[in-house]
């Protein structure tokens, strides 16, 4: 039997930025007008992490020429 174990690990990285402007303007007299513009930044990152599994089992039988079957059996995981 022949058997693979893959482990695959994905990190995805995401990244979202929001941006918000406020603008208020008072007027306090006729002629004084005062503008204020505020502005915010949102920045908010996501991160996921994938883990995949992959198994695969693989039979050699060999027959050697006394017709005795003999069946070897190797097992290696490899790890990413």
């Amino acid at each position: 039997m022949h058997a693979n174990t893959h482990t695959h690990a994905h990190t995805h990285a995401r990244t979202h930025a929001r941006m918000h402007t406020h603008t208020h303007t008072y007027i306090h007299r006729e002629r004084d007008t005062h503008t204020h513009t505020h502005t915010h930044t949102y920045t908010h990152t996501h991160t996921h992490t994938h883990t995949h599994t992959h198994t695969h089992t693989h039979t050699h039988t060999h027959t050697h020429t006394n017709m005795h079957a003999h069946t070897y059996i190797h097992k290696f995981n490899i790890h990413y």
